[in-house]
């Protein structure tokens, strides 16, 4: 704003701000004119970068064209649908292949529970029936063969690895351990990094070293677990291992009436040793009947509190244990948990292999859970309550062992292990697991699924049979005529773009508007306006015209490529040519029937006609020279109206405008002191006159009372 004091018309009568404002409409004239040149420039940068996506979708289709898959599409057919049915990739070879027979189909391995006794055994004994989302602890006694627990927690612990090249991460509690005969110390631990499953030792001197990738160590001084090699950032990491016993602890407020423990089971048998014990401040509590006890209470005289065991609620009955504002309270117990194991085979002949920790608290179906969730082990597990049996299912099909007659899926473990007793499937006979076995073109094969690839082609079995079927592999002509109809719409779709911006009335009469002249005008009418002052900008461009014309000369030539027949070596032998409107900026047409006939007769040349390659332009296909063209002219374009990811300064059209911004911002400063200089001229002519009639009227006092 203006320093300058502004006295307007008090003393002439005039109105100087309109005398001002008329003297400075024509002064910024130039001002309009630099305004007006701006928007334009920003009007030809929106219309270049409308068109330049039109190019850049216009390049992904010729992208898309270079690609084998849209001229090699396959349809099948099978004689007899209810045996065999057939899918071909655009590789598979054209012809017919003959399925003399199929005497097997493949199937599954499973194995049924109380199979391994004869007559075969419920889970359940002469009580009540198993529930299978109730707690297994506490239906121990409902099982015919009684559940095996063991002393400990199962505790899991999750991480995200940091790509250190010393991989390694702290737990919190000491696993349960076991020694082999060689003295490598084997941990009751699952370990995960991205889904790969690690078994733990304590060293690894005895692991061959073409399987020391699969092991990793944990240190029992230290707490920590170290993998060979460095864990990817962001990987995740998951541990589950058996504690002898966690310690809890927590902050209590004074008087607090109850604690919850995190493992809502608690053993209290820990065969004649104390497996529970309290922590109070500075004071040590013992357990004995479930009620807890000072253990200088020698007597036993006086119960603190209790604890249900099988919920891990601790009730405190003495409000004066919890006599301090923060109290800081730590148990120290064990759980009950039994384990089990499982393995299957893959194709390849390696076996997965999986150790499961079942918590007390955990039901059947949070361990059928656990087995149908596995990532790499590939069995079902189910339990059907009628029958009050469980079933394993191999995912896969198949006869996957490599060794003569072995079962597929691998009941490990101890006799105590849950699958072996409590599951009874100890000597459980397996049934299924068997390969597809069939004859084709006349030759004897078998596939451990149904469903197989030879030669590009994927069968699928439906059923055993001995009457030949014929499975035929033909050229998709639909499909492919689609992909070229779909490209020449593309095509089309940007020559009339670009030619509708060629020829798009220019009206010189109709500047932009200045901001005062939008003021006088309602919405509608500005719309009209700005619609005819920013039509035609592109009209007869240069780049626009030579795109054109260049994508229509490359279109029309032959291609000259050995490999093509020709009968088939221009767009026009195939059925595809320019329409006879030229005002249409040489747009295509198609005769459907001449195209599908080219493309069954000779697939191999209209595939080259499009995509072939070669060392000069002659040679290389339409697809192949339109999108050197095309990426030529969106390049071009670039280079003038840049992106929206731009700065003005990476492109000309920006430049230009950054120039006129200057020159606007130049004009202004001069305009603002041209005004400053009109007022100040105004404002000494208002002092003037302002003096002039102070004069005139003092004189005029004087000589009226003389």
């Amino acid at each position: 704003m203006s320093s300058i004091q502004r006295i307007t018309g008090l003393a002439s009568g005039m109105d100087i701000d309109s005398i001002v404002e008329k003297m400075m409409t024509a002064a910024k004239q130039p001002l309009v004119k630099l305004q007006q040149q701006k928007q334009i420039l920003e009007w030809q940068e929106e219309d270049y970068r409308t068109l330049n996506q039109k190019y850049f979708d216009f390049r992904s289709t010729l992208s898309n064209m270079k690609l084998t898959s849209k001229y090699r599409a396959r349809t099948t057919a099978s004689s007899n649908e209810n045996y065999v049915t057939a899918t071909a990739t655009n590789n598979a070879a054209l012809g017919s292949a003959t399925i003399q027979s199929v005497t097997q189909l493949a199937t599954a391995a499973t194995k049924i529970s109380g199979t391994g006794s004869a007559p075969p055994t419920t889970l359940s004994g002469s009580g009540a029936k198993i529930k299978a989302d109730a707690s297994l602890y506490s239906q121990t006694g409902n099982f015919s063969n009684r559940i095996t627990w063991n002393n400990g927690v199962v505790v899991s612990q999750s991480f995200t690895g940091d790509g250190d090249a010393t991989a390694a991460v702290k737990l919190s509690n000491t696993p349960v351990s076991t020694t082999a005969d060689d003295g490598t110390v084997y941990y009751a631990m699952n370990v995960k990094v991205n889904g790969k499953t690690y078994q733990v030792v304590n060293d690894k001197s005895n692991i061959p070293d073409n399987e020391k990738g699969n092991y990793a160590v944990y240190n029992a001084e230290s707490g920590v677990l170290t993998f060979d090699s460095a864990v990817s950032a962001g990987s995740g990491i998951h541990v589950e291992y058996v504690a002898d016993a966690v310690t809890e602890t927590k902050t209590l407020s004074k008087g607090a009436a109850t604690m919850q423990l995190g493992h809502g089971l608690i053993a209290t048998d820990a065969g004649g040793d104390q497996a529970f014990s309290l922590k109070i401040n500075n004071t040590n509590y013992v357990l004995e009947n479930d009620k807890l006890y000072a253990e200088s209470d020698t007597g036993k005289s006086s119960p603190v509190g209790t604890l249900d065991a099988s919920t891990g609620l601790i009730t405190f009955t003495d409000s004066s244990v919890l006599s301090g504002d923060n109290n800081t309270v730590s148990a120290t117990y064990s759980s009950k948990y039994a384990t089990m194991s499982l393995g299957s085979y893959n194709e390849d002949g390696s076996m997965n292999k999986a150790a499961f920790y079942i918590n007390g608290t955990d039901s059947l179906n949070d361990v059928m859970a656990d087995v149908n969730n596995h990532s790499t082990l590939g069995v079902s597990m189910y339990y059907d309550e009628n029958a009050d049996r469980v079933s394993l299912t191999r995912k896969m099909t198949g006869d996957l062992n490599k060794n003569k007659n072995g079962d597929e899926i691998i009941i490990g473990g101890s006799e105590n292990d849950f699958l072996n007793q409590t599951l009874q499937f100890n000597g459980s006979v397996e049934s299924g697991g068997k390969n597809a076995k069939f004859t084709i073109n006349g030759l004897e094969t078998e596939r451990t699924s149904n469903t197989f690839t030879i030669s590009g082609v994927t069968y699928t079995l439906k059923s055993k049979f001995d009457t030949p079927v014929a499975v035929t592999v033909s050229n998709d002509t639909d499909t492919i005529f689609k992909n070229i109809k779909d490209f020449v719409d593309q095509y089309n779709s940007l020559i009339d773009a670009v030619q509708s911006k060629l020829n798009e009335d220019r009206y010189s009469d109709y500047a932009p508007l200045t901001d005062d002249q939008r003021k006088e005008m309602t919405d509608t009418q500005q719309d009209q306006w700005d619609k005819k002052a920013r039509s035609g900008l592109l009209r007869n461009d240069m780049t626009m015209k030579s795109s054109l014309s260049n994508m229509r000369s490359l279109i029309y030539s032959k291609v000259n490529n050995a490999n093509i027949s020709s009968e088939y070596n221009q767009l026009s032998s195939i059925g595809i040519t320019t329409t006879s409107d030229w005002l249409k900026g040489g747009k295509l047409e198609i005769n459907e029937d001449k195209l599908k006939a080219a493309i069954q007769n000779d697939p191999d040349s209209v595939e080259l006609l499009f995509r072939a390659t070669g060392s000069t332009t002659s040679e290389k296909g339409i697809v192949q020279r339109l999108y050197d063209s095309v990426n030529n002219t969106y390049n071009t374009i670039v280079d003038k109206a840049g992106k929206s990811t731009y700065v003005n300064t990476q492109f000309t059209i920006g430049k230009n405008i950054n120039d006129l911004t200057d020159k606007i911002r130049d004009m202004n400063d001069k305009l603002g002191k041209l005004e400053d200089r009109y007022y100040a001229q105004f404002t000494a002519m208002e002092q003037a006159i302002q003096k002039y009639n102070s004069q005139y009227t003092y004189l005029s006092s004087f000589f009226s009372n003389s």
